[in-house]
């Protein structure tokens, strides 16, 4: 590797490389065919960075469209390197890099998919020079393909560095303009600091998740960290959402409550911040209800369906859908325990957690958990409509599952096989759920976690129950899952 990435790594500081391209896997607009797996991709992007010796930092792209955010200004400003992938002439991707020839002398490297995606291409794209790679029939790269693009852009980045490079900013080459003039160096400095900084606080945030005695204390001290620093420091939105969520994995509700009430405004009105919020407000009014303070928990899931209400129709994701469906749920089981009986109000709660549920399944199909949600909920209303339309629901859903990547701890292995258990007896397919069932319980998991796969089949007992067969089999399940 050249001198001068192994000197740079050497510094303990090294220069920013933004990547500006689209995440997940994406189609053309308004058509299903070629999908391209842009997270594969970033992969060998991020490869060529990192052996170049500088650091990668990934846009903050919002799938739904908007004006990029101040931060995204900043990065396109001040990064000493961009490379910006044009695959599917993406409006966003465009008017990052028409910002970056406006405002810096910085090397930007522009890339995109070979052949049809690059022909889509806007005609002021075509005098530049665009480095292609060739999608595999996965739409991710080949082992060869992501070595070719790795190779070649850490070949460019490393010319760049050492001022081999010519000039590629069109505004430059045609004009004696320089773009943005001269940067403050303390400007500079701070959006340097800042990007470092973010880093670091994911890191302790992830060892306080999984090491540490009481993660809670530790998140709260960074958090507290935070706010005690500079203005500029107060701003970073990645570091308060790596804290933010944190809690949610430690299951501390009230602390995201409260933070959340400190964040930025613009980071406050973020649709990711208001989903958790809600599911926030839902959990601890859950817990109100396990108290026996009814009242208490009405009033969480009031603040939690207000909180959604706020996230726009365009901004709405499965998640959302998922977290309103878990509300009304909560609202059908107090209707439930309140009059030991099934009420008007309960059947319209049950309505819309099934409405909320199967709208989530809809947005994005790759999401399974709103789907079996929504097929518990409809062998809990249990009528035949509900029975004969899951005939053709559960297969949709099971697909889903099959398709989804393995989880990589033991409780999201056991999540995803129970959810495959509960699919299979949902369908009566008594031959594969035996085979769940012995996978499942192989996997160690908590008594409160088998609890619950165990009240679903209930359930699912309750839905049969002129079915003996049906009876039979969910019984053998159920006592199985009671001595393990």
């Amino acid at each position: 590797m050249p001198e001068v990435a192994d000197k740079q790594k050497n510094t303990g500081i090294r220069p920013v490389c933004f990547i500006a391209m689209p995440f997940g896997r994406k189609a053309p607009p308004g058509e299903q065919e070629p999908v391209l797996d842009f997270d594969a991709i970033h992969e060998a992007i991020a490869d060529a960075i990192e052996s170049a010796g500088l650091e990668a930092i990934r846009a903050d792209f919002e799938t739904s469209g908007g004006f990029i955010h101040r931060a995204m200004f900043e990065r396109l400003l001040l990064a000493e390197y961009v490379i910006a992938d044009l695959t599917f002439a993406n409006p966003n991707v465009a008017y990052e890099v028409g910002l970056r020839h406006g405002v810096s002398s910085g090397h930007t490297i522009l890339i995109g998919a070979q052949n049809e995606a690059l022909q889509k291409l806007p005609f002021d794209f075509a005098p530049f020079r665009v480095i292609p790679y060739e999608p595999d029939n996965q739409g991710g790269l080949s082992e060869q393909g992501r070595a070719e693009l790795t190779e070649t852009l850490a070949s460019q980045l490393m010319a760049a560095r050492s001022g081999e490079l010519p000039i590629d900013n069109p505004v430059m080459q045609v004009t004696s303009f320089v773009p943005g003039g001269r940067v403050d160096h303390e400007k500079t400095d701070t959006f340097l600091h800042r990007m470092r900084y973010a880093s670091e606080i994911g890191e302790r945030v992830a060892d306080a998740l999984n090491d540490a005695d009481d993660p809670v204390a530790v998140l709260k001290q960074i958090e507290n960290e935070i706010y005690a620093g500079p203005d500029t420091v107060a701003q970073l939105h990645t570091a308060l959402l790596a804290v933010y969520l944190g809690y949610r994995e430690n299951k501390a509700y009230a602390e995201m409550v409260e933070l959340h009430g400190r964040l930025p405004t613009e980071l406050q009105n973020q649709p990711v911040a208001n989903e958790q919020l809600a599911l926030a407000y839902n959990r601890l009014a859950e817990s109100s209800a396990r108290a026996g303070d009814e009242i208490e928990a009405d009033r969480y899931r009031r603040r939690a369906l207000e909180t959604l209400e706020g996230v726009r129709d365009e901004h709405r994701t499965s998640e959302t859908h998922g977290i309103l469906g878990r509300i009304y749920k909560g609202q059908y089981d107090a209707e439930i325990d309140a009059h030991e009986k099934v009420t008007v109000k309960a059947n319209a709660m049950l309505r819309r957690a099934i409405d909320s549920y199967e709208e989530g399944f809809r947005s994005d199909p790759r999401d399974y958990y709103p789907g079996v949600n929504a097929v518990t909920l409809r062998l809990v209303r249990g009528k035949q409509e509900d029975l004969e339309f899951l005939t053709t629901y559960v297969p949709v859903v099971r697909f889903a599952v099959e398709r989804a990547p393995q989880g990589g701890s033991e409780m999201e292995r056991y999540w995803q096989i129970a959810t495959k258990l509960e699919l299979a007896t949902a369908a009566k397919d008594w031959e594969t759920a035996q085979d769940l069932l012995i996978d499942l319980i192989a996997i160690p998991a908590f008594g409160w976690m088998r609890d619950t796969t165990t009240k679903n089949m209930k359930i699912q007992r309750n839905a049969f129950h002129e079915d003996t067969t049906a009876i039979d089999n969910l019984d053998e399940i159920i006592r199985e899952l009671g001595t393990n």
